[in-house]
C-alpha cells in the first residue's frame, strides 16, 4: 500500500566537496521521468515537469551533499525511442545548482522504459557501497515491453544492499500498485503523490529512511585499566 506523504524538515544544505565515491557508505541514485506524459498539468496551470523541476532543485539543496548521487532521466531526448535513457549527472557528491540546472533543461517527449532505467541505475552503483538507493519519480507505467517487477527482482539479487523506492506523481491507485512489485521486492518505500507539497515530503521521507540505513559505528571499548601492583 502506498504511503502517504507528510511534510518533514529538509537536511541543511551544503556546497559540492569533490568525491570519492568507491569508499562511500551509502549512495543514491535518481532515476527521473522525463516522458511526454509529463507535461500534463497537475495544478491548475502548472505542468508536472515543472513542478517536478522546483520540488527536486529543493530538495537536492537539503540532501546530505556527502553522500555521493547519480542522476539518470529517460524520455528527453527522442520520441518513441525506449533507449532514450541518459545518465545526467555520474555517482558523485553533487553540486546542487549544477544537477538542478542539468535537470531543468529536461525537454519530456518521449517513452516511459522504467525497467531498464532500474538496470541502468543499478550499473551506477559501485561494489563497496554499504548501502544503496534507487529513488524512481515517475508519472506513468511501463510503456516500453519491459517488466519492472523483474527488474526488481534481479536487482534484489546482486548481493548489495539496494534498496528501490518509487514516487508516484499523479499515478492512480491502480497504476501505484502496479509499482509496488518495485519497493516490495527491494524493501523500498512506496508512495502516493498528486501535488508539489506530496512530492517533496516523499523524497524527504525517502533521503531520511536513507540516512538510518547505515548504522553508526560501534564506539571504541575503553582501556582496561592497568592490574594492581
Amino acid at each position: 500500500m502506498a504511503r502517504s506523504s507528510r511534510p518533514l524538515t529538509l537536511l541543511p544544505a551544503a556546497l559540492l566537496l569533490g568525491a570519492t565515491p568507491a569508499m562511500a557508505e551509502r549512495v543514491g541514485v535518481m532515476v527521473l521521468d522525463a516522458s511526454g506524459s509529463m507535461w500534463n498539468r497537475v495544478e491548475g496551470d502548472v505542468t508536472r515537469i515543472e513542478v517536478a523541476r522546483e520540488v527536486i532543485d529543493e530538495y537536492l539543496q537539503g540532501r546530505d551533499p556527502e553522500v555521493p548521487l547519480s542522476v539518470l532521466a529517460y524520455g528527453h531526448n527522442r520520441r518513441g525511442d525506449c533507449g532514450d535513457i541518459e545518465v545526467i549527472a555520474a555517482m558523485e557528491r553533487q553540486d546542487a545548482a549544477t544537477l538542478a540546472s542539468r535537470i531543468r533543461a529536461l525537454n519530456p517527449q518521449g517513452m516511459t522504459p522504467i525497467a531498464e532505467s532500474l538496470r541502468l541505475a543499478a550499473e551506477q552503483i559501485p561494489r563497496t557501497a554499504e548501502a544503496a538507493d534507487i529513488i524512481l519519480v515517475t508519472d506513468g507505467l511501463e510503456t516500453c515491453d519491459g517488466d519492472p517487477c523483474a527488474a526488481a527482482a534481479r536487482l534484489a539479487e546482486q548481493g548489495l544492499a539496494i534498496r528501490a523506492h518509487v514516487v508516484g506523481f499523479g499515478l492512480t491507485d491502480s497504476e501505484i500498485q502496479q509499482l509496488s512489485c518495485v519497493t516490495e521486492q527491494t524493501g523500498g518505500e512506496l508512495f502516493q503523490t498528486h501535488s508539489g507539497a506530496e512530492l517533496a515530503s516523499a523524497l524527504n521521507q525517502v533521503e531520511q529512511v536513507a540516512a538510518a540505513s547505515v548504522a553508526e559505528p560501534e564506539p571504541e571499548p575503553e582501556p582496561e585499566p592497568p592490574a594492581p601492583s
